[in-house]
């Protein structure tokens, strides 16, 4: 009988073990739960509205140059906070500067409401005027703590005043009559303010303060002529350079516009009337006068300027 000889099998262990638990399915499963997130993003922005992806888009396509120069937004309205006063503003004492928290979330969703469809009546009004329809892109709304602000901006060459001058050119007469019915049916008061850049005017019996006031106030008539009462105007102020519309560039043509505003409080009492509230008085107003079928009064306005 052969005689065999001893079999032995040695088996060799791999050291770092627990191959099991790694490997690349964890680097497949990385990424399809990435691309699960960037799917639900994508119908996340399909959903919103044409401005808001622009503002997307412009972010993605320059994000430095996006977040130094972010634009304003003409219709979106944060309903949620509201920004806070610039600190000129706060040291000139402007109406609810500082003041307001926010209030509830009733009365922010009212504010914004009102913000929206004003600027919406002041939109259809220069539309419907096909020479003043270049101007509406001139015109900035924002609603911030103080109240709805309008802004008139100037661009390259003149646009609402005659360059270095508080002279009203003759388009920016005929918009501002367009939307004068618009701003005395809000029922609420005017603060106007005139802002230049930070260009010296070029001597020192009149500078940018005397620039600044002298627009806000020609703006301020133009409104008185063309129906606004004079007890809606609650101040005007020339601000000069003091609070740019672009900080990073003093010299910017933005920063020259004259602003209104119309704040939340008016009243000593600081309640804000909400629109529906104010549209309630109005017409019972309106009804009581027709009750009383007394003639309405007879308004002398003051000469065109």
């Amino acid at each position: 009988m052969a005689d065999h000889g001893t079999v032995i099998i040695k088996k060799k262990k791999v050291h770092g073990g627990h191959g099991h638990h790694g490997g690349s399915w964890k680097v497949a499963y990385a990424d399809f739960v990435t691309a699960m997130m960037a799917f639900f993003m994508v119908m996340w922005i399909m959903g919103l509205s044409d401005q808001t992806k622009a503002q997307i888009q412009g972010y993605f396509n320059d994000p430095m140059g996006f977040m130094k120069n972010q634009p304003r937004s003409k219709n979106i309205f944060n309903v949620k906070s509201f920004p806070s006063a610039s600190p000129q503003r706060k040291q000139a004492g402007s109406p609810g500067a500082g003041e307001r928290s926010g209030g509830s979330d009733s009365e922010v969703t009212a504010q914004a409401a009102e913000g929206a469809e004003l600027e919406r009546r002041i939109g259809k009004a220069i539309a419907e005027a096909p020479n003043l329809k270049a101007l509406l892109k001139y015109i900035d709304f924002t609603i911030t703590r103080e109240g709805i602000r309008m802004e008139f901006v100037e661009s390259t060459g003149s646009v609402f005043f005659e360059s270095g001058s508080a002279k009203i050119r003759p388009e920016a007469k005929r918009l501002i009559k367009l939307i004068t019915p618009v701003l005395r049916a809000s029922g609420r008061g005017m603060i106007i303010e005139g802002h230049t850049d930070a260009k010296p005017y070029g001597g020192k019996e009149y500078t940018n303060f005397e620039l600044s006031s002298d627009r806000a106030n020609a703006l301020r008539r133009m409104f008185s002529y063309s129906g606004i009462p004079d007890n809606r105007f609650m101040g005007v102020r020339g601000m000069a350079d003091r609070d740019l519309k672009n900080p990073l560039d003093p010299l910017d043509l933005k920063n020259r516009r004259v602003t209104v505003l119309l704040p939340w409080n008016t009243g000593d009492s600081g309640v804000t009337e909400l629109p529906k509230e104010g549209l309630k008085k109005n017409t019972e107003a309106e009804f009581k006068a027709k009750l009383n079928n007394t003639p309405p009064p007879i308004v002398i306005r003051p000469r065109e300027p």
